[in-house]
């Protein structure tokens, strides 16, 4: 069962706007629908979004009077989950938590490790991206995407970039960024790593070829 640990009686309107990232996931969160956020670290957007809060440790909770707070470990303790929001974590957690379940009907991810990777693993397991959407973190982009249940029609450098990412206005910059990423990774790799120096020019030539595509219907 999970363990309540609190429940405010009093609203406050948390802080929905600051940082981009967690802008970007409050806008890709269906409204109308329970939601239940796992890891809920300072509580900003679980207020936002009148979510259930939870953390796996009683400690890591916020110290907050206006939200639903639950210890958990990820949804397994839930019977239902509609709308589940699981971000700022690694990959490989995220199919963790997805794969223990309950299923939930509507997905909110976003991992800072690999992105790529969680996006092939949706696809393996049931999962259509549905949207996504960039926000500037530091140097790089945050990628946030939302998934249903489903089979995911793209593949490849397509899936693993964001079948849904050309239509986010930060793409362009975005795979500039990628570009330098993988250029530095060849750099290093090259002719000592024959596999990952093959992956980089794959890369290289998949975002070269989007960039010019993308500049090209940009001036029309």
């Amino acid at each position: 069962m999970c363990d309540v640990a609190a429940e405010g009686s009093s609203p406050v309107k948390s802080p929905a706007k600051g940082r981009a990232r967690r802008e970007v996931i409050i806008s890709l969160v269906p409204t109308g629908r329970q939601v239940v956020e796992v890891g809920c670290d300072h509580g900003h957007t679980a207020a936002a979004l009148g979510a259930i809060a939870t953390e796996r440790r009683r400690h890591r909770l916020p110290a907050r009077r206006d939200l639903r707070l639950v210890v958990a470990d990820g949804l397994r303790c839930f019977r239902a989950v509609d709308v589940a929001v699981i971000t700022g974590i690694g990959a490989w957690q995220i199919g963790h938590i997805l794969a223990t379940g309950p299923r939930p009907q509507v997905a909110v991810v976003h991992a800072p490790d690999r992105p790529a990777w969680l996006r092939r693993w949706c696809a393996d397991n049931g999962w259509r991206i549905d949207a996504e959407r960039l926000a500037p973190e530091g140097r790089r982009f945050a990628e946030v995407m939302r998934v249903v249940p489903g089979s995911e029609p793209n593949q490849g450098l397509t899936l693993a970039f964001g079948p849904k990412i050309p239509e986010d206005p930060l793409a362009h910059a975005h795979a500039r960024q990628l570009v330098e990423y993988w250029s530095s990774v060849l750099a290093r790799v090259e002719g000592l790593n024959a596999v990952k120096s093959a992956e980089a020019r794959e890369w290289l030539a998949f975002l070269e070829r989007f960039l010019a595509r993308d500049g090209t219907q940009s001036q029309r």
